[in-house]
């Protein structure tokens, strides 16, 4: 995993990425309120290149609000691995018997102080 912090290296690796070659596919997007009325969005998809290469990806970013609109505060992209294997499940007669998963206690909610 690579990570920039500057506009300039930002920039530059986006660049260097050669996104103009390729297509997006939403799968998914899913936004909500959040603090001080920006908005969290989680979008799903594919991005297919020329050589029908797909990559299967997961982005997530808040967008701040500003006097015009909104403009991207921070922004996560990630690829899904595509050779993941399931470890979660077995075969019981034939027949894929799911494991099952720990329940886990909701968090308790945490009060930003403005």
């Amino acid at each position: 995993m690579t990570s920039v912090t500057t506009m300039k290296n930002i920039n530059d690796m986006i660049c260097s990425l050669g996104y103009k070659n390729y297509k997006a596919e939403i799968k998914t997007a899913d936004a909500q309120q959040s603090y001080k009325d920006g908005v969290i969005v989680l979008v799903t998809g594919c991005l297919t290149g020329k050589d029908n290469t797909r990559k299967q990806f997961t982005q997530t970013f808040f967008l701040a609000p500003q006097d015009k609109g909104y403009f991207v505060l921070n922004d996560v992209l990630r690829y899904a691995e595509q050779n993941e294997t399931d470890n979660s499940s077995e075969m019981v007669n034939g027949v894929k018997d799911i494991a099952p998963m720990p329940l886990t206690p909701d968090p308790e909610p945490v009060h930003v102080l403005e």
